[in-house]
C-alpha cells in the first residue's frame, strides 16, 4: 500500500499561505459585489421609464410631502436577456391614455321675466304687468379649475317692454325731452307703452356648489348697448282707433346692469338686474333705473 506524504518546506508553506489569502479576499469582493441597494419611494406623482436596446432610463418628480422631488437614473446593458419587466395590475389600475378635460363649452340661455323703473317720479305709474322682457343668446364658459368656478362671457338679445298707467303717456316737450302727457278729454281704451332693444355682452362669474350644477350662485354684469328704443299710446276717438309712435327719445346708448342668479334643484333658476345707470341721457328725460327680475329658463 502506498501513501503519498507531503512534506512542506518553510518557504512553501508561506506559498500556500499567500494563496489561500487571495481566495479569501476574491471571495469577499464578490459577495460585496452582490450586494443590492433598496430605495423606497413613496406617493410619487409622475414615473417615466424610458426603454431601448442598450438602456433603460427611470425618471420620477414629485411626492405628496416633496412637488420638487426628483430621481433619475439611467442602466446601460449589454445584453438585451439582462433586462426584465413584470407588471401586475387589476382593472381598477389600467393604465389608459392620458387625456385632456374640456375646460371650454358654450351654452344657450333663455330668459323671461317681469321689470319696471325705480326712482321715477312721483307721477309715474309703470304697471308691473305687462310689462316683461326676455333675453336669449350663448355663453362661452371657462372652467379651468374644475366645473364647480366658471367664468363666462358672450352675445345676449335684450327686449324690455314697459307700461304706463292709462291716464297718462310718454311724449316729447318743446325741448325734445320725453315727460308725461295728458290724453285728450274724448279719448278712450288707452294703453301707453316704451320698448327698448340691447345687444349685451355678458361677463359673469358662477360658483357651482354641487358637480353637476344643480346649486349654483352667478354673479357679475351685463353690458347693453341700446341698439333702440321708441314709445307707443294706443287710443280710440270718435269710434277711430289710433297708434302713435315716437322715436329718438334719447336712450343712453350703453348701460350696464347688475346681474345676481341662483340655481335651485328642481326649479328653474332665478334671477334679478338692476342698472345703476339711468336709462335716459342727462336733460332727455326723468332720471330712473331698470330693475328686472325673472327665470332663467336654461
Amino acid at each position: 500500500m502506498n501513501e503519498s506524504i507531503l512534506i512542506f518546506n518553510r518557504k512553501g508553506m508561506k506559498k500556500l499561505l499567500l494563496l489561500l489569502a487571495l481566495i479569501g479576499v476574491s471571495a469577499t469582493q464578490s459577495e460585496a459585489e452582490t450586494v443590492c441597494d433598496t430605495l423606497v419611494i413613496e406617493n410619487v406623482g409622475k414615473v417615466t421609464i424610458e426603454t431601448d436596446s442598450n438602456a433603460q432610463r427611470i425618471v420620477m418628480k414629485g411626492t405628496r410631502d416633496n412637488a420638487d422631488f426628483l430621481y433619475d437614473q439611467r442602466i446601460e446593458y449589454s445584453d438585451s436577456s439582462a433586462f426584465k419587466r413584470t407588471v401586475k395590475t387589476t382593472k381598477k389600475y389600467i393604465a389608459r391614455p392620458i387625456t385632456k378635460t374640456k375646460t371650454v363649452e358654450t351654452n344657450l340661455h333663455f330668459l323671461f321675466g317681469l321689470n319696471t323703473m325705480l326712482d321715477a317720479p312721483s307721477d309715474y305709474s309703470f304697471s308691473l304687468w305687462p310689462s316683461f322682457e326676455w333675453s336669449f343668446g350663448g355663453t362661452i364658459d371657462w372652467h379651468p379649475f374644475g366645473k364647480r368656478n366658471v367664468w363666462s362671457t358672450g352675445l345676449m338679445f335684450d327686449w324690455r317692454n314697459y307700461r304706463l298707467n292709462d291716464d297718462k303717456y310718454f311724449g316729447k316737450n318743446s325741448s325734445n325731452e320725453m315727460q308725461l302727457l295728458s290724453y285728450g278729454l274724448g279719448d278712450s281704451n288707452k294703453k301707453s307703452t316704451m320698448v327698448a332693444f340691447s345687444l349685451q355682452v355678458p361677463l359673469l362669474y358662477t360658483h357651482n356648489f354641487d358637480k353637476k350644477g344643480k346649486w349654483h350662485i352667478t354673479l357679475g354684469a351685463l353690458v347693453n348697448f341700446n341698439t333702440g328704443a321708441h314709445t307707443t299710446r294706443e287710443y280710440t276717438y270718435n269710434d277711430e282707433d289710433y297708434e302713435v309712435k315716437t322715436t329718438g327719445i334719447g336712450q343712453r346708448p350703453v348701460t350696464v346692469d347688475g346681474y345676481l342668479e341662483l340655481g335651485i334643484p328642481s326649479f328653474p333658476d332665478l334671477y334679478v338686474k338692476y342698472s345703476p345707470n339711468t336709462f335716459f341721457k342727462d336733460g332727455r328725460g326723468p332720471k330712473m333705473h331698470q330693475l328686472s327680475f325673472g327665470l332663467s329658463l336654461f
